[in-house]
């Protein structure tokens, strides 16, 4: 089989538009992944339970830059019986410390109280620095409802 140079240099054209969307992709994800953190939530592995059950305080872990300012949200899911019950609430704005700040947030539970045991929780923040750009993470975990 003859190959021509036409047929090369079709060949080097095709390999060298691979590379060139390949590259800088690749260097791309790595920039992003080296970039500085806007935010971290994690949520605590136990809720305690207030009022017989009418709500449950969630614990969350947030770390975010000092001096920008975070509003944190979380959300309790539960079977309880042959319903689901559940509820949601948020903090106001707050001021990051730079380290690992423990938000407990207050989930009132409707139609039924929450009870002792497993249920579901997600934990979001909202981070916002100095200039008024936002960032957001959220997580989610199954969580253990206990008395208090």
């Amino acid at each position: 089989m003859k190959v021509t140079r036409s047929k090369l240099g079709v060949a080097a054209l095709a390999v060298g538009g691979v590379l060139a969307f390949a590259v800088p992709a690749g260097a791309a994800v790595n920039l992003q992944s080296e970039s500085p953190g806007t935010g971290t939530v994690k949520i605590a592995k136990q809720a305690q339970l207030k009022a017989k059950g009418a709500a449950t305080v969630v614990t969350l872990n947030v770390s975010c830059p000092a001096g920008w300012y975070f509003s944190a949200y979380a959300s309790v899911t539960q079977a309880v019986g042959n319903i689901t019950t559940g509820g949601s609430n948020h903090t106001a704005e707050a001021t990051c410390t730079g380290s690992t700040q423990k938000v407990k947030i207050p989930v009132t539970a409707s139609p039924a109280p929450f009870k002792p045991g497993v249920a579901y929780a997600i934990g979001e923040i909202q981070v916002r620095n100095p200039y008024y750009q936002y960032f957001y993470a959220n997580t989610g975990r199954e969580i253990v409802n206990v008395q208090s």
